[in-house]
């Protein structure tokens, strides 16, 4: 019997040092590799919407066109006062645009936050419930 139990020994050092090993990296190592990938998708979305650009040119014309700028011909003062409200009105169009893309680019990052925030909750936690639920299942045996 003495014998059976220094055979066991090594097995059990062995896979006690392989669930520590785990442990430390599931709350040690893999956490930071999350938030890191959290940072990359917010950087990621920050620039595919490109939210600071389109705040700075909110009131821009769409595309730097003006319909003032088509055609050279001579203008009257009727003509000239209907130009400017067509570039007021494609300037006022093209904010709209923007504030979408703005408010679509926001709440796209509020979105990955939580979505991060979730799956980080449920990975530190996830050994625990695992584990709760290997103890529950032998007691039912």
């Amino acid at each position: 019997m003495a014998s059976d139990a220094k055979r066991v020994s090594p097995i059990i050092t062995i896979m006690a040092i392989i669930f520590l090993d785990y442990l430390y990296w599931h709350y040690a190592v893999a956490p930071f590799a999350i938030l890191q990938i959290m940072r990359n998708y917010s950087i990621a979305n920050w620039h595919r919407f490109l939210i600071i650009r389109h705040l700075e040119t909110l009131f821009a014309p769409w595309h730097r066109q003006n319909p003032s700028d088509f055609g050279k011909r001579e203008r009257n003062f009727s003509d000239k006062i209907l130009d400017s409200m067509a570039d007021l009105y494609i300037r006022l169009i093209a904010a709209c645009i923007r504030l979408f893309i703005i408010f679509g680019g926001l709440l796209t990052q509020l979105l990955v936050f939580i979505t991060f925030m979730v799956l980080y909750v449920i990975w530190l936690a996830w050994p625990v419930i695992s584990i709760y639920m290997i103890i529950k299942g032998f007691k039912m045996i």
